[in-house]
């Protein structure tokens, strides 16, 4: 054989066993560690609940929202802006609530 031909055979193989190599890192087993498991996203990581500085802020916000829908419905109506106002804080207030509970 030529010196050509064996190096262009030792290259393919290089090529093809790097390709299956880097298809499974670690085995196939995901990544592993604390916290990681393997499939569609492996840095899901489970916290135990919420704890009481996000409890006081989840309730301070509620009781903000509250005081602005009072305010604005105290003379009977609602005005545009005052509309908008609400639907921003319930927005806001349904934003906190989302990322305190989302890694739970």
């Amino acid at each position: 054989m030529k010196m050509t031909s064996i190096l262009t055979a030792a290259a393919a193989a290089i090529v093809l066993t790097s390709g299956a190599a880097m298809a499974h890192p670690g085995g196939g087993k995901g990544y592993g560690g604390p916290g990681y498991k393997s499939g569609y996203s492996q840095q899901i990581k489970h916290h135990r609940g919420v704890n009481p500085g996000q409890r006081a802020a989840i309730a301070r916000s509620a009781a903000n929202l509250a005081a602005l829908k009072r305010r604005a419905w105290r003379d009977g109506r609602l005005s545009t802006i005052e509309k908008v106002q609400i639907r921003n804080a319930e927005r806001r207030h349904a934003a906190l609530v989302q990322r305190v509970h989302r890694y739970r």
